[in-house]
């Protein structure tokens, strides 16, 4: 016998995927963490998408490393004035634009692996929301400012003579030099900062949060559908990164946490990335700039990117707290913004 056509099994059919480009919309009523957990979700698509991250990653550095070696072999070694800088300006640029290719990486796992739409991978609303955009980078800003002109009265700062002598010697190449320098930070930090927080406040977060199923009463689902997992994994990989290759800087490794941990939860709170892109972009142009001016571009790999103002390789109990006061200002004035201007924090629900 065959049914009639008002009648459904239960649980309704699932949508199949019909093409390979097919894309899901964006799940209604939803937290950020929970986008990825789509009508086409299939419990193989978190793992898959892990390996093809993994995968096109490798592939990315190892393209960086032969193009960094063309170079330094094509430019023939000191032939150019202030040669040794001129080459830390590229190994930045090469570094800076690696960690911006992210960005395209993170968006192809979510369109064509999760086979959703790409800008539900930024905010409730698919897109930038860029009004909510320039409020956060205002008061990151004004944050941030602040925090670099405090630095230079706490008790660990000590600037480097000789390198502030060699930066300010005023000779034409030196200038010159310098203002290459602040054109790659100005066009790739926010880039760089940009792909940071895609690839671990977006995919870590919602490839977590995707895993709990919406109707699993299990206690693996439930807490999987909890923020908490997505927040703990999104805030503190990158701090295990930096640890496992610093592992001496405690300090700065408890700094990365703060910052990773409070990011991870303001993104939640405030439905997508354009608040941890904010303070993100606007700390990192703040340390980038620093490091240039006082001539230590080969330390930025080493140092703290955190805090604005900070000295490079600095890593006391004041990191800590620096970072601590600068990131609960942050969240507390954003949470005032976000009562003000009202982004949306879920999902729209469709009538």
């Amino acid at each position: 016998m065959t049914p009639a056509p008002s009648v459904w099994a239960w649980p309704p059919p699932r949508p199949v995927r019909r093409s390979r480009f097919a894309r899901a919309e964006i799940p209604e009523g939803e937290s950020y963490h929970r986008l990825a957990r789509t009508p086409l979700f299939r419990w193989w698509i978190p793992p898959l998408a892990i390996l093809v991250f993994a995968v096109l990653l490798s592939f990315l550095w190892i393209g960086v490393v032969v193009v960094m070696t063309i170079v330094a072999i094509l430019g023939g070694g000191g032939l150019a004035p202030d040669s040794a800088r001129v080459g830390e300006i590229a190994g930045l640029a090469f570094g800076l634009s690696s960690m911006a290719l992210l960005i395209p990486l993170a968006l192809f796992i979510a369109r064509v692996v999760q086979w959703r739409s790409a800008g539900s991978l930024i905010s409730v609303d698919g897109r930038v929301r860029w009004r909510w955009m320039g409020v956060c980078l205002l008061v990151a800003l004004m944050l941030a400012g602040t925090c670099a002109a405090l630095v230079p009265m706490l008790p660990f700062h000590s600037a480097d003579d000789a390198a502030v002598e060699a930066t300010s010697a005023g000779t034409r190449a030196g200038i010159q030099v310098l203002l290459a320098a602040l054109t790659v930070i100005v066009l790739l930090v926010p880039l760089q900062s940009a792909a940071e927080e895609l690839t671990m406040r977006g995919l870590v977060m919602q490839l977590v949060g995707s895993l709990g199923s919406e109707h699993g009463e299990g206690a693996f689902s439930r807490v999987m559908r909890s923020p908490w997992p997505a927040i703990l994994a999104g805030g503190t990989l990158f701090a295990a990164l930096y640890a496992s290759t610093h592992p001496g800087h405690v300090w700065t490794t408890a700094s990365l946490v703060v910052f990773g941990a409070a990011m991870s939860w303001l993104t939640l709170r405030t439905g997508g990335l354009e608040a941890a892109i904010g303070l993100h972009v606007v700390n990192s142009l703040f340390q980038f700039t620093r490091c240039a001016l006082e001539g230590r571009l080969s330390e930025v790999g080493t140092g703290v990117v955190i805090g604005a103002g900070l000295p490079v390789g600095a890593d006391t109990p004041l990191t800590l707290l620096l970072t601590v006061a600068q990131v609960g200002l942050y969240v507390a004035v954003v949470l005032w913004c976000l009562r003000r201007f009202g982004p949306a924090t879920r999902s729209a629900v469709h009538a």
